[in-house]
């Protein structure tokens, strides 16, 4: 009875950890070339993941509205363009999202925010100055997806906008 036991102990340790593994979109590190200005109709979204062992197991998917846009592990991060508007960039440790930020519109400019995620600074994401970021950008390593533009099931400025109005 003990065998039997650890062995459906080892079992289930094993699909834990290949399930905590999975990559479903492809994330990989990558060199970081900096890319270019954005256009006067873009804005440029850097998202940064605190280097944290809280929660440092899970990835976070970055979402735009309702695009996949990076996948960020602890001390992490990647940048994406997007047309200039309102956009909730979310950190959604599946299947929920667990911190949200809205960024307005910003032609022709550069966002940078900071997931944090820890015992004592809590779970949120934080606008940085350029200074920071840049600081950020030599500490941390830049990720990439090869599967760009994957849906969610909900468009979570719409989820936002629905949640705070009235």
């Amino acid at each position: 009875m003990l065998r039997v036991r650890q062995l459906w102990a080892l079992l289930v340790l094993i699909a834990l950890l290949v399930g905590c593994g999975a990559n479903t979109y492809g994330v990989r590190e990558a060199s970081y070339v900096a890319p270019a200005t954005p256009g006067p109709d873009e804005t440029l979204v850097y998202v940064f993941r605190e280097d944290s062992s809280f929660g440092a197991a899970r990835k976070f998917a970055i979402i735009d509205n309702d695009t996949v846009m990076a996948v960020l592990t602890p001390g992490t991060f990647s940048y994406f363009k997007v047309p200039s508007g309102e956009h909730e960039i979310v950190a959604l440790m599946a299947p929920s999202p667990i911190m949200h930020y809205r960024v307005t519109p910003a032609p022709g400019k550069t966002v940078y925010l900071l997931c944090r995620v820890g015992y004592a600074s809590g779970m949120f994401i934080e606008p940085v100055d350029v200074q920071r970021a840049r600081e950020l950008m030599s500490q941390y390593r830049y990720t990439e997806i090869e599967t760009k533009g994957g849906k969610t099931k909900m468009n979570y400025r719409d989820y936002y906008d629905r949640l705070y109005s009235k």
